[in-house]
């Protein structure tokens, strides 16, 4: 089990954020997981790495915090008003996130304080989200279990967290022999049918299912559909999601009209929305509905002015290898990574030619959406196709049963 950890820590610094000596480095982590943070600041320390912050939170404390203090307390709360971070990204830190999951456990927690919390937390961290934005810094989202999360993939495990563990390293390649040439033929065939896609000269994307979705997703004048390699401005290749089997773009802002219901349960702030409706004219959500967490939804729709529109498109064949375990996973770093998915919020400035050389506003007068959040929820079913219509009036099956056709 320790040589399966010191090689996830590897694959994090060297290969996900491709750190440099003497760079500082930013690292999220839940308390529960001080065993692989060591593991990781011993990594780091010895790849020359001198300045390393540590954000370690507890989630039951930060929900006693949240039952018990008014917004205004907690907006002067380290824990929860992203201070830290925006003074790490003035410094050009690489991030590090490691999330996990406590289902269920914010259930009884107001949703318009979670998003004014939400909002705090942004506006003191914009700087990274900008720098992020415009391929700036490195950083990198990965997964590392806690108990709850475990005991709810795995309930009458006797040692839930192992059992997580494990899967992680599966559906990572850790416990392969040398998992960065397996994740490196992983990307370069997402790299091949993103580089497919992009020469269609594709107009619009029709998507139906027997869910009852039929929607038209028109995509901006010089679209790129990317996969999980990112270039940033200093040439370092990153990938910033482990493990990633999308390839994605972002929708022309006013592009998107017709219906689309959620395929998968989303968990969002520690609340979970089910068996959702979105239904969308010229680019806008103009009504929903859920059978479980409407109110959040709500509040992720009307999030910002902007939140009601999509930022990303995202194409994920359902017999991915995550998809292949056959479970709902609780976190959208692997549900959206077994599934079709789309977002609500913010969009990609490299989903456009240049994109990332260009400001916020001429992202927006390109088509692009600029919003404070960027929400994915999972869209893609066994049935799921999709069709490519193109600028001179071909029509081309991308999906088919859910699969990629090309």
């Amino acid at each position: 089990m320790q040589n399966l950890l010191e090689k996830y820590a590897t694959v994090l610094l060297e290969n996900c954020l491709k750190i440099k000596e003497n760079e500082p480095l930013f690292i999220s982590c839940p308390m529960e997981r001080y065993d692989f943070l060591r593991i990781l600041t011993k990594k780091a320390y010895q790849m020359g790495i001198k300045d390393i912050y540590f954000d370690v939170t507890d989630n039951y404390i930060k929900h006693e915090q949240l039952q018990n203090l008014p917004i205004e307390n907690l907006q002067q709360n380290e824990a929860f008003n992203g201070k830290a971070l925006g003074k790490y990204a003035l410094k050009n830190a690489a991030v590090l996130q490691l999330c996990t999951e406590y289902p269920g456990l914010m259930s009884d927690i107001d949703s318009n304080k979670l998003r004014e919390i939400k909002k705090c937390a942004y506006e003191n961290s914009e700087t990274y989200y900008k720098k992020a934005k415009r391929n700036e810094l490195a950083w990198c989202i990965a997964a590392v279990p806690s108990y709850d999360w475990a005991i709810k993939l795995f309930p009458k495990s006797q040692d839930p967290v192992l059992e997580l563990w494990h899967l992680i390293f599966k559906l990572c390649f850790i416990d392969e022999e040398d998992p960065v040439q397996k994740l490196t033929t992983k990307i370069e065939l997402s790299a091949n049918r993103a580089q497919k896609i992009n020469s269609l000269n594709i107009d619009y994307l029709h998507y139906q299912n027997s869910l009852g979705t039929n929607l038209k997703i028109k995509l901006p004048i010089n679209y790129i559909f990317n996969n999980i390699k990112m270039t940033l401005q200093d040439n370092r290749v990153i990938w910033p999601n482990l493990p990633s089997e999308e390839i994605y773009s972002s929708p022309l802002k006013t592009g998107v009209n017709g219906v689309v219901y959620s395929s998968k349960p989303l968990l969002y702030n520690g609340k979970i929305i089910e068996d959702f409706m979105l239904e969308f004219k010229d680019g806008k959500v103009i009504n929903y509905s859920a059978k479980k967490g409407q109110e959040d939804l709500k509040n992720i729709i009307e999030f910002d002015e902007n939140s009601c529109y999509l930022g990303e498109v995202a194409l994920v064949e359902y017999d991915s290898r995550i998809s292949q375990e056959n479970r709902l996973f609780y976190t959208t770093l692997y549900d959206e990574n077994a599934s079709c998915h789309l977002a609500l919020g913010q969009s990609f400035s490299d989903s456009i030619k240049s994109g990332i050389t260009k400001s916020l506003d001429e992202l927006e007068n390109l088509g692009l959406n600029q919003s404070k959040i960027h929400v994915d929820f999972m869209i893609g079913t066994k049935d799921l196709c999709i069709t490519a219509y193109t600028h001179d009036n071909q029509q081309i099956p991308i999906f088919k049963d859910g699969n990629f056709t090309i």
